[in-house]
């Protein structure tokens, strides 16, 4: 691999060098019809039939032959069922012998049971649905790199497709590392936290798209965390590193990173989440997600989802944008740009924010209650009253008063 600089990259910069860096060997897998929704084609699907495979009427009413009526002296009054003209419906094939089809509302039969119609059809062929209208075989139903949903399993069903090759779900390497660290459930000693981020994280990666493969708790131990790191890379398509590339005096992220693969950021340019990392080992990306659950959640979704979306050649969907008012002055006293966490509601009829204090804050105020981001640049103070423009965390129709 080149040699490269190590960066400091912003948010935008992080996500544009991962994903150029990201060089994916994409699997494929066979899926059924009815558990492809979600999941995106491999290659084209073609159609197998041709829909309708004879015409069909298109509505309700009687079939006849045009011919019939290029006599000036056409007499249906004489017409018998079964030879001059047949019962038809929508959407079931009708008789070769016939072409064309007249809506039942254009005849009428009187008390002797004879034909009368009340408007001829005007060409061979009216109302009836031609063979292939509808589909033919060799006819593109579905390309390559889309993403199937509940809308296309009847045109793929019609089309004579029961599985569908699709690309494999990405599987990302969830290690949380810590001695500090027992898991959910677990009997929690004194001076010890519950691990969640792989917890979230899992669900998260679910969610977009990938197989999560969730490692145990990894203690402080750099000979042991390169072996599992050694391990993860072989069995995943990504890694995320959860916990070991800050400053303490336990965090050995940094000269393990430096040993398994290329380091190209060991720190981003903004807080929380400061000591996010990016390496590249082999083909692999190994992402490194901050310790902290609030700096993981935060910074999860811009890092970790865009990769997942390349992979499976999804668009990346940004997140909605909404100008609010602002309640109170907001700043950071970080020495780079700070995002900060809103709530954001409606107040006489306009969207307003109040700020949640990130040290103070619940870790249930953080996960529940806040619905917005904004990104405070370093040295930036946005006064109480101004209007700013903020990230929304939630689709806007769940925010209320």
């Amino acid at each position: 691999m080149k040699e490269h600089k190590v960066v400091v990259p912003s948010r935008e910069e992080y996500i544009e060098l991962a994903t150029s860096l990201a060089k994916f060997d994409r699997r494929t897998e066979i899926v059924s019809l009815k558990e492809s929704v979600g999941r995106v084609t491999a290659k084209d699907i073609y159609a197998l039939h041709t829909l309708p495979n004879q015409p069909t009427s298109a509505m309700d009413g009687i079939a006849v032959r045009f011919e019939a009526f290029t006599s000036k002296e056409v007499d249906p009054t004489a017409w018998e069922l079964g030879k001059e003209y047949v019962f038809s419906n929508t959407g079931v094939a009708i008789p070769t012998e016939y072409d064309t089809a007249i809506p039942i509302e254009h005849v009428k039969f009187d008390n002797n049971n004879r034909l009368h119609i009340n408007k001829i059809p005007s060409c061979r062929g009216e109302n009836v649905v031609p063979r292939g209208k509808n589909m033919k075989e060799g006819e593109l139903l579905v390309p390559a790199e889309y993403v199937i949903t509940p809308l296309q399993l009847g045109v793929l069903a019609s089309g004579g497709i029961c599985e569908i090759e699709v690309i494999a779900k990405p599987k990302v390497a969830i290690i949380p590392t810590g001695n500090e660290l027992v898991p959910a459930g677990a009997v929690l000693p004194l001076g010890k936290n519950i691990e969640t981020n792989s917890i979230v994280l899992e669900a998260l990666i679910k969610e977009w798209g990938g197989e999560p493969i969730v490692y145990p708790i990894i203690p402080d131990d750099p000979v042991y965390i390169y072996d599992i790191l050694y391990h993860a890379l072989k069995q995943s398509d990504m890694v995320i590193f959860n916990g070991g590339s800050s400053k303490g005096t336990h965090d050995f992220g940094k000269e393990i990173l430096g040993k398994i693969g290329q380091v190209y950021a060991y720190e981003v340019a903004h807080g929380p989440g400061k000591h996010t990392s990016l390496t590249v080992a082999g083909n692999k990306l190994i992402v490194g997600l901050v310790g902290p659950p609030g700096g993981t959640e935060l910074t999860a979704p811009w890092y970790v989802k865009p990769l997942i979306n390349k992979y499976l050649c999804k668009p990346d969907v940004q997140a909605p944008k909404l100008e609010v008012k602002l309640l109170n002055e907001i700043s950071s006293s970080a020495p780079f740009d700070f995002y900060i966490q809103l709530i954001v509601s409606q107040q006489d009829g306009e969207y307003v924010a109040t700020r949640i204090k990130m040290f103070n804050a619940t870790r249930a105020q953080l996960a529940v209650q806040a619905n917005a981001i904004l990104c405070v640049p370093r040295g930036v103070v946005f006064k109480k009253g101004e209007t700013v423009a903020v990230e929304l965390k939630i689709p806007i129709e769940y925010i209320s008063a």
